[in-house]
């Protein structure tokens, strides 16, 4: 499994990214360092939410997973509309 990189680090090379492609194309962008900084941190702090919710989230989808891996296929509650196109008799 590959090394997880750091939230900050990440969040930095995200910005650097952005920051070097708006200088790519000339694009007559005021940016100061507070805006350069305000990025970072919001960058920053979007990563760390979407660690959270993938959190909340993984256990979630794993144990439907092993439902359905388990489950006969009558046992599945698939929605009508999706029981239409399947001939489970």
């Amino acid at each position: 499994m590959p090394e997880s990189i750091p939230d900050e680090e990440m969040a930095y090379k995200i910005v650097q990214l952005y920051v070097e492609k708006v200088s790519q194309r000339g694009e007559k962008r005021q940016m100061g360092l507070d805006t350069i900084i305000n990025a970072y941190f919001y960058t920053l702090l979007r990563l760390q939410r979407k660690k959270r919710e993938l959190g909340i989230i993984e256990p979630a989808v794993e144990k439907e997973e092993n439902t359905i891996e388990t489950a006969d296929v009558e046992q599945i509650n698939f929605p009508e509309s999706a029981k239409s196109q399947f001939d489970f008799d």
